[in-house]
């Protein structure tokens, strides 16, 4: 009888010991050994986002750019979005140069007969490579991106003098290298002139690259890109005149691009 109080005594003392050493376990657990996004960005906050957007400038190998982007994500780590951007680009030959005896005119490059700008209209995917496992971590991921690009190619205005150095009447026209030399040109005329003879060139664009998200907040992300990009068009661009150069039709670039951007969970 006295043997089976004494068993009984120590599973009640064995079974309470192991309810104190759960219970303080979990606190500890709770306290000190947080996990996954509580342990980035503090308590209750490991929570799946189902949108996402951004805004970023970047400079790319022959100019630079801005762009804005939406999108969902279609799990915890890859998201999809739509995306536009414009850039300005530039013919690795142009080389400004002035009037020597008119200083005051503004710079032009002698052989540049268009500006070209890039309008671009792609799809996004993007997947995480490396987490944030603590603050003041840096998340890595993959993007590649690919749409539709529209160059927009617009004539090069220049301002003329006439007859002769020392001019007499000063004319904006289209550059012309046959018609138009070095004593004939005083200098860069307004960029607005020519918009109106803008040409649109179509075709296509993709790139891929590296994202590295950082900052402690957890709907607030702030990104550096480094990447490759390239333009394809259905004809040549002629930025600088076939006389001096050949024109391309497509362009290959390497890019550097700064983001500011917001994730959230919309309430369905």
């Amino acid at each position: 009888m006295r043997e089976d109080v004494n068993n009984r005594f120590v599973s009640v003392v064995l079974f309470a010991g192991a309810l104190l050493f759960s219970y303080s376990f979990s606190a500890q657990t709770q306290d000190e050994v947080s996990t996954g996004k509580d342990a980035v960005y503090g308590e209750g906050v490991d929570v799946l986002f189902s949108h996402t957007s951004g805004a970023y400038v970047f400079a790319h190998t022959q100019g630079a750019g801005v762009g804005f982007r939406y999108g969902t994500f279609l799990t915890a780590k890859k998201s999809r979005s739509l995306g536009c951007s414009l850039l300005y680009l530039r013919h690795e030959k142009e080389e400004k140069t002035y009037n020597p005896v008119y200083v005051e005119g503004l710079p032009y490059v002698l052989g540049k007969v268009n500006s070209f700008m890039i309008f671009r209209v792609y799809v996004e995917s993007r997947r995480e490579l490396t987490p944030k496992l603590r603050k003041g971590a840096v998340q890595v991921a993959s993007v590649f991106r690919y749409g539709a690009s529209l160059g927009l190619e617009k004539p090069v205005y220049l301002v003329i003098g006439y007859p002769e150095i020392p001019y007499e009447i000063f004319v904006d026209e289209p550059y012309d290298p046959i018609e138009h030399f070095y004593n004939d040109i005083y200098g860069r005329s307004s960029w607005v002139n020519g918009l109106d003879e803008m040409t649109v060139v179509p075709g296509v664009s993709a790139s891929y690259g590296l994202t590295f998200e950082y900052g402690n907040e957890r709907t607030v992300t702030r990104s550096v890109e480094v990447g490759a990009t390239i333009d394809v068009f259905y004809r040549p661009v002629e930025i600088m005149s076939e006389q001096f150069v050949d024109s391309k039709f497509a362009f290959l670039n390497l890019y550097l691009k700064l983001g500011l951007g917001s994730k959230w969970t919309q309430a369905r």
